[in-house]
């Protein structure tokens, strides 16, 4: 099953999202290093997952094809505004969402409100533990001086299988989503800080509060990657410990991103989760 290119308006903002297939709902959304894209992560999954599902891939604002925006005062809370506006207008009023990395803590976070700002039935989060990535990793992906060597680096830490680590096709494919207008500007500029303005780093003596996702009422399916160099065992299955209605995979031969080294085992976890909680509603 192909899938096709769509565009539309919401809120002033041009969402460009790719659309597959007929039944319930389904939003995958993207992580956030640099030329992630709703192609690049989700081309592997969606004609599979379009069987079961009218699947739609959103395009972050400043990624892919979607508007080149930045709010300085807080980027997630545009891409909050961003996927709903995009939901609100096509009448969308209830779907299953999968999230990888970045987007997958958006979804832990949104689920974990009184009252969720996306219309989220069930969810699969992939990539994400209850701390913050691994910083010397995490680091790796920031550190990008928009040249394709400058890339290279992020894919040993991204992906675990040599064919799509060393995949010199991929590493391109990636640089040409970072290199289109405006995409590169949009992420740099997220380290701008006015002069005498506190840098948001972390004070080594000073601990992060406390992650409580205790209050996510929806089925989740907690996806990682046995080689995932971001998100280590320990805070995965902390994680898990605190959601009330879990279910957890590991999807071996993968690192961060199982959906896209291994894509047909990640649909066999996914769809199987969202048949479950179908069948369990």
């Amino acid at each position: 099953m192909s899938f096709n290119d769509r565009y539309v308006v919401a809120d002033g903002c041009t969402t460009h999202y790719l659309e597959a297939g007929d039944g319930p709902p389904l939003i995958l959304l993207h992580g956030g290093e640099y030329g992630a894209s709703a192609r690049l992560t989700w081309e592997n999954c969606v004609p599979a997952l379009a069987e079961h599902h009218r699947v739609l891939a959103l395009d972050f604002v400043g990624f892919g094809h979607s508007d080149k925006l930045r709010d300085f005062g807080g980027q997630r809370r545009l891409m909050l505004r961003q996927v709903a506006g995009v939901l609100r207008t096509l009448r969308i009023d209830s779907a299953d969402f999968i999230g990888t990395s970045l987007s997958g803590r958006m979804l832990l976070d949104v689920a974990n409100r009184p009252s969720p700002q996306w219309p989220i039935r069930s969810m699969v989060v992939v990539g994400t533990g209850l701390a913050a990535p691994v910083a010397q990793a995490r680091a790796v992906l920031e550190d990008f001086d928009g040249t394709l060597d400058g890339l290279r680096p992020s894919m040993d830490v991204l992906f675990h299988d040599p064919r799509w680590k060393h995949s010199e096709d991929y590493l391109r494919r990636r640089h040409e989503y970072c290199m289109v207008p405006g995409a590169w500007e949009t992420a740099a500029a997220g380290s701008l800080r006015a002069p005498g303005r506190d840098s948001g780093e972390r004070r080594p003596h000073v601990r992060p509060p406390a992650r409580d996702y205790g209050r996510v009422a929806v089925p989740t399916l907690l996806v990682r990657g046995q080689h995932d160099r971001l998100v280590p065992p320990l805070t995965w299955q902390e994680l898990a410990a605190q959601i009330p209605d879990v279910r957890t995979e590991t999807i071996g031969g993968s690192g961060h991103y199982p959906q896209i080294e291994r894509s047909a085992k990640f649909v066999e976890v996914a769809l199987g989760f969202l048949a479950r909680t179908k069948a369990e509603a």
